[in-house]
């Protein structure tokens, strides 16, 4: 079953990170749609956000921010990374947050993946029909200060991946699992410019499809990152984030151990992920900003390197962002080409 599944696996990661199948942590886990990012905002910055999370997306991103959150908000996001190869495989996302002045802050979040249209065969390669695989995460997050510069947060998510209907050849039931996943996260505000977060993500069991012996990690990982306003002034403002990323795929709920000596240290070092942007912030009024982005991540073991570019605009209650990815690698450029992103939010 798992080589059955295999390239619906390569398939699903490729779709979330818009890079080529090569051998990562990330390919050995199941639920590759945990890892899509779905923030716009964030995909201009090169993906450099735990830090800085300050809305919505923060069930995603880092849930210790929800804790700072003083407004009832709303993120919607829908998006094809690769419509050169396929137009059903598409992922979108979307996320609410209530705040509870004093005793923190809740948010909710739901994440469907499409991985498009397979066709089944026999053996003898005759047909036999064809089936839609998709991923679903139902979560509810939790944000609260406990000093008055530090904050925690938690995110209890429900996983369910249907990779097919049955089972392959002569084993019996069907290719989809369901299982639950934890993330963790911290959030310091040193000073009013400058903020240190952490996030363990996708904490949780292996993922059963057909039997146990066959379970597949989810796709744990750890992001360390810190945000830094360079300038701030009247009208504008500059802010800088990076965040490294370390993925922690092993086997088991304690992945996030084991994973840091599953492969030999120089592998290990190699798997990390390097990602870094800046902001200009130009407001219009008190409740009125336009937005200008920059960003470039790197990936040393996945071979990926790409700048990134992004605008946003805020008017009163609403929000809009979109990013602009440029692979730096021809073979990615080809076979995927520069791909756009939005996000619509709402506060209220």
């Amino acid at each position: 079953m798992k080589k059955s599944f295999f390239i619906l696996f390569v398939a699903g990661i490729g779709m979330l990170t818009t890079d080529a199948a090569r051998a990562t942590p990330e390919s050995r886990a199941a639920a590759p749609f945990l890892l899509y990012q779905p923030s716009a905002r964030s995909a201009g910055m090169g993906d450099a956000f735990i830090a800085i999370a300050d809305d919505a997306n923060a069930t995603y991103y880092n849930p210790a921010a929800l804790a700072d959150d003083t407004d009832r908000s709303l993120s919607t996001t829908f998006y094809r990374p690769i419509p050169r190869l396929a137009t059903d495989i598409f992922t979108s996302f979307g996320a609410y947050t209530q705040p509870f002045a004093g005793v923190g802050n809740l948010g909710f979040s739901l994440i469907y993946a499409s991985y498009g249209t397979q066709y089944r065969t026999d053996q003898q390669g005759n047909d036999l029909g064809e089936f839609t695989s998709f991923g679903l995460a139902f979560g509810v997050s939790y944000g609260i200060s406990f000093t008055e510069t530090m904050s925690l947060g938690v995110t209890v998510k429900m996983v369910h991946e249907n990779l097919a209907s049955q089972g392959a050849g002569t084993e019996q039931g069907k290719g989809a699992g369901t299982t639950f996943a934890g993330d963790l996260g911290f959030m310091w505000k040193a000073s009013d410019r400058f903020v240190l977060a952490w996030v363990l993500r996708n904490l949780g069991p292996n993922i059963t499809f057909i039997d146990a012996d066959q379970a597949d990690p989810l796709p744990q990982n750890l992001t360390v990152g810190f945000a830094y306003r360079i300038f701030e002034g009247k009208h504008t403002s500059v802010l800088f984030s990076t965040d490294i990323y370390k993925p922690l795929t092993d086997e088991g709920f304690t992945s996030f151990i084991s994973g840091w000596a599953d492969s030999p240290a120089a592998e290990e070092f190699k798997d990390i992920d390097y990602h870094t942007g800046a902001e200009w912030t130009y407001n219009l009024s008190e409740d009125s900003a336009f937005a200008l982005r920059a960003g470039y991540t790197h990936d040393t073991d996945g071979e990926r390197k790409a700048l990134t570019f992004g605008l946003g605009l805020k008017y009163n209650w609403a929000s809009f962002d979109l990013s602009y990815f440029v692979p730096l690698d021809d073979k990615e450029r080809s076979g995927f080409g520069e791909a756009f992103r939005f996000t619509g939010g709402f506060s209220f």
